[in-house]
């Protein structure tokens, strides 16, 4: 069964050393807790972004993300008001975000 994250985020700007391109459909970025980066479970998951919303002026917006292994993850690892760090690549930091509850769709 698939497992899901829900999270509110701020793109970072390119002129921040983000990309400069907005988020996508099926984007996929590794996701770290900045809560527990230095536990031994603290590595990064990489998840697909699945849906979301982005207002491009104002570089902030929700996501529905799908993890892409179904290893569970430690007990409270999904609360809400968890910040994350999303990256890609070479740790480049695409954006930041905070675990919220699912929306309505």
């Amino acid at each position: 069964m698939p497992i899901w994250i829900h999270f509110e985020f701020l793109w970072i700007p390119p002129h921040f050393g983000g990309h400069p391109n907005p988020p996508f459909e099926t984007m996929m970025t590794l996701i770290s807790w900045q809560k527990y980066g230095d536990s031994p479970n603290g590595e990064g998951r990489t998840i697909r972004w699945i849906e979301f919303d982005y207002d491009e002026t104002t570089r902030e917006g929700y996501a529905r993300c799908q993890f892409l292994i179904n290893t569970p993850l430690p007990q409270g690892w999904l609360e809400p008001g968890l910040l994350l760090e999303l990256t890609f690549g070479n740790n480049r930091i695409l954006a930041i975000g905070k675990i919220v509850e699912e929306r309505n769709r």
